[in-house]
């Protein structure tokens, strides 16, 4: 079988770096480019070829990306940051269309509705979905109203902010009153009790059906999950989230979180694309990225993954590079044949 050249972006996101360990030990032959503008992210060292690319803010960085398609011959691209979802959401299908490549990416509606809490709560509500009550701090009359409505507390967040950053918790009326700007970026919404815990299903959809979905009960610790969980409870609410995700029909990955509200699963947060919490999903007997790559390139069906029960802790591994390889990397911004050394969380052997 021939290799299919996969990319990688966001190599310096934790993001991109859990789609690179998933694509290490993935089963199918491949090599692997990873792009990111910092000689020094990590994730440089998870592949076969390393490149600096501009960041996505940059006017050329499209034109720089399909260079890399064309003198490379990618196969594939797997999007390792939030910020460059809704660019290659725009040009998705050129470069299917033009180059063979398949990015692995949600249209452009998916992705804003998911980049955006308020879009988000409404996309719910108009499709008789759970929702939390949610509305903008640029409005000081629905400010009022969601007060009166559900009294507090309430969630003060940015719009498209993730991993809990930026979030408030509200505990009065002063404290609400003081987010209202007539150019606020805040939505407020419904407290949320974490009581019953947290949870975080990633879904695979393809062509408006959900093929697999591995749901997990989190702990957090700084917006990220560091403990991970699942038994024979944490799929009861799996029907409840598959009704929502092919509702919102998006091409590939997407995960859900939620907290549990009079019994039901509540959305707070949608992410049009892989998760953070994709690689320890392979720990409990799905590979996401290897499935869905195997799907689209090799026409592999998916199938329903057999899951195990347990724990997931997270630790800290290090990572050394020789001082040459990433001199060299820096100056040339490419390097294949990297050789960096890799120290588990145990340096026991």
């Amino acid at each position: 079988m021939k290799k299919k050249n996969i990319l990688v972006t966001g190599a310096g996101a934790l993001l991109g770096q859990g789609i690179l360990r998933l694509l290490q030990v993935s089963d199918f032959p491949k090599k692997i480019f990873t792009g990111d503008p910092d000689p020094r992210s990590t994730g440089h060292w998870l592949g076969d070829y390393a490149i600096t690319i501009p960041k996505v803010t940059e006017v050329n960085y499209i034109d720089f990306i399909k260079n890399i398609v064309v003198k490379y011959n990618i196969d594939a691209i797997l999007v390792g940051t939030d910020v460059e979802l809704p660019i290659f959401a725009k040009h998705n299908k050129e470069f299917l269309d033009t180059y063979n490549c398949r990015v692995i990416v949600s249209s452009e509606e998916v992705i804003s509705i998911a980049n955006d809490k308020f879009l988000t709560a409404s996309f719910l509500e108009r499709n008789d979905f759970p929702f939390p009550l949610s509305v903008m701090a640029n409005d000081i009359e629905k400010l009022l109203h969601i007060e009166k409505k559900i009294g507090f507390p309430l969630f003060a967040k940015p719009l498209d902010g993730a991993r809990s950053q930026g979030v408030k918790k509200i505990e009065n009326h002063e404290e609400l009153m003081e987010l209202y700007h007539p150019e606020s970026n805040l939505v407020v919404q419904q407290f949320l009790s974490d009581e019953e815990g947290e949870y975080t299903s990633g879904c695979i959809v393809i062509n408006g059906k959900c093929k697999a979905i591995v749901t997990l009960k989190r702990d957090l610790r700084d917006g990220n999950t560091y403990r991970a969980y699942r038994n024979d409870l944490t799929s009861m609410y799996d029907e409840f989230i598959i009704k929502i995700a092919e509702k919102l029909n998006p091409d590939g990955p997407v995960n859900f979180q939620f907290r549990i509200l009079n019994g039901k699963p509540v959305i707070f947060e949608i992410n049009g694309r892989f998760s953070g919490t994709t690689p320890l999903r392979h720990f409990f007997g799905f590979n996401e990225v290897s499935e869905l790559l195997k799907y689209y390139l090799l026409g592999i069906e998916i199938n329903e993954p057999k899951l195990k029960n347990g724990i997931v802790l997270r630790t800290w591994s290090d990572l050394f590079i020789d001082e040459q390889e990433l001199n060299t990397l820096s100056t040339e911004g490419v390097f294949e044949n990297l050789n960096p050394i890799f120290y588990s969380f145990c340096l026991k052997k």
